[in-house]
């Protein structure tokens, strides 16, 4: 039995149009952990930036709100309040929003940077089979979800051991911090959880490199198609060789179709006795050169001068013009410059029969 659900039979690698179908449906390989551990990092990166910034903007607004009342005498008014509610967000809104706007951006970074950035609207719409768990026992009860489990329990056991690694004999500092002045003592605490937050973080991102390897792994495997579904996925994009065919052959008898229709306005067959016939026409009033009009082998070749002979057109026999002109010129096309010669020669004769002037 498969490891992954009921997958047997499927053998062949994700098609490109099976795994953008999937991402369509919000199937894609990204680690949770990942982003997890690097936004725990940059977190306690930014605070140690922007943390000192963003407590004084605290503490200056905090010390203009106590000491609103006597400087500024038109608080009543609306006017004074709106003046002073806005010379606070001015103060704390420069730290707060460059706080937000790291964390956010490292989300994105993080998240978008696994999978790319695509949009979806099926996976913004609302299904109701979401909240059936009856439809959604296999996504609670399968193998990805016991690594999940155990990578959580990992994950546990190694913050723990951080925690007590970052803590050490700062259990002692803990207990007498009641006896230090506030400010030192907020400081302390700030520090320690910037310490633990910075180094949870950090392990964590690495873990999540082991994380991500499954991710794709378990992606791939999960995604795995039968050799019918590639059959018909191939189908879908390139068309159905059945149609297809009867598509050339309508093509094909359409063309051969106009071919015999060009055959009376030739001036000359050219043929080789057994193989080749080759229908040219020359109007010096529209082409710049001899035209190839019909060209055929064996059973074509013969019909093309069966049609002549019923119209009147010349047969010329010239075996090796005859072959090289079928291999090197298209219907439609005007002859090489390497061919004039020969050609005109062959036409000359023509004109000479009918009494017409080369």
């Amino acid at each position: 039995m498969a490891i992954f659900g009921d997958d047997q039979g499927k053998t062949e690698q994700p098609t490109p149009g099976r795994l953008s179908e999937v991402r369509n449906r919000g199937d894609t390989p990204m680690s949770k952990e990942l982003i997890q551990g690097g936004v725990l990092m940059v977190a306690a990166l930014a605070f140690e930036w922007c943390g000192p910034w963003l407590v004084d903007a605290l503490c200056e607004a905090m010390r203009r709100g106590l000491n609103v009342g006597l400087t500024h005498r038109s608080l009543g008014e609306i006017s004074g309040a709106c003046q002073e509610v806005l010379g606070a967000v001015t103060l704390i809104l420069p730290p707060f929003t460059a706080l937000v706007a790291s964390l956010v951006a490292a989300t994105l970074v993080l998240g978008y940077g696994q999978i790319g950035v695509h949009w979806s609207r099926e996976v913004l719409g609302f299904k109701l089979d979401r909240l059936n768990p009856f439809t959604n026992w296999k996504k609670i009860f399968n193998v990805q979800a016991l690594v999940r489990t155990g990578f959580a329990v990992l994950k546990l056991g190694v913050i723990i051991g951080v925690l007590w690694a970052v803590m050490g004999d700062r259990w002692q500092v803990f207990l007498h911090l009641h006896e230090r002045p506030l400010a030192a003592a907020a400081a302390e605490i700030g520090s320690v959880a910037l310490s633990l937050m910075f180094w949870i973080g950090a392990v964590v991102f690495s873990m999540s490199f082991v994380d991500l390897v499954w991710q794709r792994i378990s992606f791939m495997q999960r995604n795995m198609m039968t050799k019918q579904e590639v059959e018909d996925e191939r189908r879908r994009s390139e068309g159905d060789p059945t149609i297809k065919m009867r598509q050339r052959r309508a093509r094909n008898d359409l063309m051969r179709q106009r071919m015999m229709e060009s055959v009376p306005k030739a001036d000359v067959i050219v043929t080789n006795p057994t193989h080749f016939s080759v229908a040219l026409r020359y109007d010096r009033s529209r082409d710049a050169a001899p035209t190839v009009v019909a060209k055929g082998v064996d059973d074509m070749a013969m019909r093309i001068r069966e049609i002549a002979r019923e119209n009147g057109v010349p047969l010329m026999e010239d075996p090796p013009l005859a072959r090289a002109l079928f291999r090197a010129v298209k219907v439609g096309q005007t002859i090489p410059e390497r061919f004039y010669q020969a050609v005109a020669t062959v036409l000359s004769h023509v004109y000479r029969l009918k009494g017409r002037t080369a």
